[in-house]
C-alpha cells in the first residue's frame, strides 16, 4: 500500500483507541487485581475516576501481597512515634469505653470501627492537620498491634506501650534489608493495607469491597516460590466467585520486566479466572491488561488509549503523597528517576501522550470538539482483552520465562 494509505489507517487506529478510552461503562462490576498496593493507582487510575463516578458500577480491589518488603524502618519507627502519642491521648480511653478494639474479624461492627480509621485519617488530609491524620492511621496499627501480637485493650495502655518499647528497639537495631521475623513482616504488610484503603477511600470506597489476600508465594527470601494453586489461586477463585465481575483488571508484565511478583500475580490471576469461568459458565468476562512505571505498552500492542488531563494527573500525585505514606521514600525507587513512583508515572504518561502527539498532530488534540480531548496532557495505555486472549498472552509469557 502507499506510504500516505498506511499513515491514514494508523491514524484512523489512533483515534479510534483515543475514543474507545473516553467512553464509560455502566451497570458492570470490576475487579481491579494489583501485586503491590500501589500499581492500579500508577497504571490506569484514570479510567477508575471516570469509571467510578457511575453509580450503577460496582467497584472491588484487591491487592495479591502484603507489601511488607517495600516498608521502612525509618516508617515504622514514625508510625510507634504516632502509637505512642495516640495510647496516652483522652481519644484513647473514649474508644476503649466504646469498645472500639473488641469486634474482631469481619462483622459490621468490626468492618465500621475499620472504616473509622480511614475515614479519621482522611478528615485529617481535607483539613490539613497533620494530628487527625496521624489518630486515624495510629488508630489502625494499634488494631494491628492486638490483631498480630493478641495484645490485650486497656485504658491504662500499659501491655501496648511495652509492646510499643520493645518495637522501638528492634527497628532502631536492624541494619536496611534485615529479614524480619513472620509477625513483624504482617505489621509492617498491614501498614500498606490502610495505606491502599485510604487511597480508594479517597473516591468514596472502603470495607469489604477492598480486600488483602497477602498470598503465601510473597517473602523476604531472595528467590521467591512460585504460586500454587492451593495457596495462591484459590483465595483468588473464591473472591471471584463472591464479586461474580464482568472486568477483571490484571498487571500485564513480563518475568524481569520489574518486580517478579507481578508475573507470579499475573500467573495466579489467569489461573484463577480460567477456572472461574469453567466453573460458573461465565461467557462475558472482559480482561483489562495494564502496565505501569517498571514496563510499557507500545501503542500497537493497546486496545484503548485513555486521556489524562492535568486535572487528573494532579489527584493522582495529591492521592499518592498524602496515602502512601511509606512510599514517599521508596524503598526501591523506579530506574529512571529519584523520587516518589507517582512521578515516574506521571512522566510515563506524558511521555505516552507525547508520542501519539506526534502521531495525529497538537491541532488534533487542542482544537477538538471535546474538553475531555483538548484538556489531555497525558496518555494511559490499556489492553482489553477476552479471556482467550488473556490465557494465551499469560501462557506466551511463562513459555517465555521458563525457556530462559
Amino acid at each position: 500500500r502507499p506510504l500516505e494509505q498506511l499513515a491514514a489507517m494508523v491514524r484512523d487506529f489512533l483515534v479510534a483507541k483515543i475514543e474507545r478510552g473516553c467512553q464509560t461503562r455502566s451497570d458492570t462490576t470490576f475487579l481491579h487485581t494489583e501485586p503491590h498496593h500501589d500499581d492500579i493507582m500508577l497504571g490506569y487510575l484514570p479510567s477508575v475516576l471516570r469509571d467510578t463516578r457511575v453509580p450503577s458500577n460496582e467497584h472491588h480491589f484487591v491487592c495479591g501481597t502484603s507489601g511488607f518488603n517495600s516498608v521502612s524502618n525509618k516508617h515504622m519507627l514514625t508510625m510507634l512515634s504516632r502509637v505512642e502519642k495516640f495510647l496516652r491521648s483522652p481519644t484513647w480511653k473514649r474508644l476503649v469505653a466504646e469498645d472500639y478494639y473488641s469486634s474482631k474479624g469481619e462483622g459490621e461492627a468490626a468492618l465500621d470501627f475499620r472504616r473509622r480509621d480511614v475515614w479519621k485519617f482522611l478528615d485529617g488530609i481535607a483539613a490539613a492537620d497533620n494530628e487527625l491524620r496521624d489518630e486515624g492511621a495510629a488508630r489502625r496499627f494499634v488494631y494491628n498491634l492486638c490483631d498480630i501480637y493478641g495484645e490485650v485493650v486497656e485504658a491504662d495502655a500499659a501491655v501496648l506501650l511495652t509492646r510499643v518499647r520493645q518495637l522501638r528497639t528492634y527497628f532502631q537495631g536492624c541494619y536496611p534489608g534485615q529479614k524480619d521475623d513472620s509477625k513483624v513482616q504482617t505489621l509492617k504488610g498491614s501498614c500498606r493495607e490502610f495505606e491502599a484503603e485510604c487511597v480508594w477511600g479517597y473516591i468514596g470506597w472502603q470495607l469489604p469491597n477492598i480486600s488483602h489476600l497477602r498470598l503465601g508465594f510473597y517473602t523476604a527470601d531472595i528467590f521467591a516460590p512460585e504460586p500454587t494453586h492451593d495457596r495462591d489461586v484459590l483465595p483468588i477463585l473464591e473472591l471471584m466467585r463472591k464479586v461474580k465481575p464482568q472486568v477483571v483488571s490484571v498487571a500485564l508484565d513480563p518475568e524481569a520486566s520489574g518486580p517478579d511478583t507481578h508475573y507470579k500475580v499475573l500467573q495466579a490471576v489467569t489461573a484463577a479466572t480460567e477456572r472461574y469461568i469453567d466453573d460458573e459458565k461465565v461467557k462475558d468476562l472482559t480482561i483489562w491488561g495494564y502496565r505501569n512505571v517498571w514496563c510499557r505498552f507500545e501503542p500497537h500492542e493497546v486496545s484503548t488509549i485513555i486521556p489524562v488531563s492535568l486535572q487528573t494527573i494532579s489527584t493522582l500525585n495529591h492521592q499518592f503523597l498524602s496515602c502512601f505514606e511509606s512510599q514517599r521514600d521508596a524503598e526501591f525507587p523506579a530506574y529512571e528517576i529519584q523520587g516518589p513512583f507517582c512521578d515516574m508515572s506521571q512522566r510515563v504518561q506524558v511521555q505516552q501522550y507525547d508520542m501519539i502527539e506526534t502521531c495525529l498532530g497538537y491541532e488534533w488534540f487542542h482544537k477538538h470538539p471535546s474538553p475531555l480531548i483538548r484538556a489531555t496532557r497525558g496518555l494511559v495505555f490499556l489492553r482489553e482483552m477476552s479471556v482467550e486472549d488473556c490465557l494465551k498472552e499469560s501462557r506466551a509469557l511463562r513459555k517465555q520465562a521458563e525457556s530462559v
